[in-house]
């Protein structure tokens, strides 16, 4: 998993053919998930308090979702 986009050197990590993943064990679904907020192109969707989805075809991955994430639950495979 990334804790950030970048690597140790801050340069860019290639993320055109990864998708965004989210671990149902690591997020609570107790509660609106933060990273809806965050995402810039509505990507990042969720009904009620149910584990969030993202929707690849709008996302820009721009990985704001996966830094937002309290829980480090979102992530990209």
């Amino acid at each position: 998993m990334f804790g950030n986009l970048f690597g140790r050197n801050e340069e860019p990590v290639d993320v055109s053919d990864k998708v965004i993943k989210i671990s149902k064990a690591r997020c609570p679904q107790n509660h609106a998930c933060p990273s809806v907020r965050v995402c810039p192109v509505g990507a990042l969707k969720q009904k009620g308090y149910g584990l969030p989805h993202a929707d690849m075809s709008k996302c820009v991955k721009c990985g704001k979702c996966i830094n937002y994430c309290p829980m480090r639950a979102i992530y990209f495979e």
